[in-house]
């Protein structure tokens, strides 16, 4: 590997370092859970609907983002589907949210 091939590898993993990771959003992601979510899973969520995850128990929220994000995309049961509703990201912040809760 020649000098100049080193330089171009370290300066591309070093823009790479220096991009800010998402941050969730809890406050966006409180106001989707209340537009979506507060019907079925309560406002604070204690869970209203049978089958509904009580999060103030911590219901499902043993299981990775990117598991609950699927979840939320496809939906369970009787939990409508919000692939096309909602972002990644928008579903991500909800998630942040739905921590906050326990």
């Amino acid at each position: 590997m020649t000098a100049m091939s080193r330089i171009l590898i370290l300066s591309a993993v070093a823009s790479l370092a220096s991009t800010p990771a998402f941050a969730a959003n809890i406050a966006a992601g409180q106001q989707l859970y209340s537009m979506h979510c507060a019907a079925c899973h309560g406002p604070r969520g204690e869970g209203v609907v049978p089958e509904a995850p009580k999060f103030r128990m911590g219901e499902r929220l043993e299981q990775p983002d990117m598991v609950l994000m699927q979840s939320v995309k496809s939906g369970k049961k009787t939990m409508p589907p919000f692939f096309g509703i909602l972002q990644d990201a928008q579903i991500l912040d909800v998630l942040a949210f739905v921590r906050t809760l326990r």
